[in-house]
């Protein structure tokens, strides 16, 4: 069961995710992949649905956008109001397509162009395959649309409406397990615990400090470090044992 409440992001990322979804859909044919969308799934979002042979949305859902956007934010005026300048060396043509110090020129604006195409080409085939469509008959509802879950059912592009629920039902029947039997719910990442996040708040990373380490004074953080490194010796799930009579998880 996938739940996704995404409005999209890196197409590099999400065909990452698409990738390994579909992976896991074809090495055990006995286990099923359902989506479940939430209040958010689309462009990214859709895009990682795709792997799904079946997709269940709410009727509010917004989903489909089967789109392509990209861009760069220019700050060479405001560097150029403060008084800076900008030297660029540079090798191949589109070195400095990504350089938020002037506008595309031509040449890179028709490479985005075509990245941007070439990127929503693959959308397009990859979603018609999924919704066993014809691309030509996708790409007319697809072209950065976005639909509520109703529309998207009424065009093909999800398969039932409903929440959680009614996706783990629909699980429950394609791994041909009786609807109305119990089953264990387990759910990826866990859940964190107060003990987990008060933990993570003292705890620093990649040898710097913790946000609230570092809003104490030094010989009060010394103390802390000292107060709290037992901390360090847990982790969720594990079975701990320390000399007897002192502590046994």
């Amino acid at each position: 069961m996938l739940r996704i409440d995404s409005p999209g992001g890196s197409a590099t990322a999400s065909d990452a995710i698409w990738r390994e979804l579909v992976i896991t859909r074809d090495e055990r044919h006995d286990r099923p992949l359902v989506v479940s969308m939430s209040d958010l799934a689309a462009s990214g979002g859709y895009w990682m649905a795709m792997a799904a042979p079946y997709i269940v949305a709410q009727p509010g859902t917004l989903t489909g956008s089967i789109g392509v956007i990209t861009g760069k934010m220019v700050t060479g005026g405001v560097y150029t109001k403060l008084g800076a300048n900008i030297e660029t060396v540079s090798q191949g043509k589109f070195a400095e397509l990504a350089s938020p110090a002037r506008p595309f020129n031509d040449a890179e604006r028709k490479k985005i162009e075509s990245m941007i195409e070439e990127t929503y080409d693959q959308f397009i085939e990859k979603a018609a395959q999924s919704r066993h469509m014809a691309p030509e008959k996708l790409d007319a509802i697809a072209q950065g649309r976005v639909w509520t879950g109703r529309q998207a059912k009424a065009n093909g592009l999800v398969d039932e409406l409903g929440g959680l629920d009614r996706a783990i039902i629909a699980a429950k029947l394609r791994a041909k397990i009786p609807a109305e039997s119990d089953v264990e719910i387990v759910v990826y990442p866990p859940k964190r615990s107060v003990f987990d996040l008060i933990a993570k708040g003292f705890k620093a990373e990649q040898g710097g400090s913790s946000l609230l380490t570092m809003l104490v004074p030094p010989d009060e953080r010394r103390a802390l470090g000292v107060a709290l490194s037992p901390l360090r010796l847990f982790h969720a799930d594990e079975t701990l044992a320390l000399m007897p009579a002192l502590f046994l998880k």
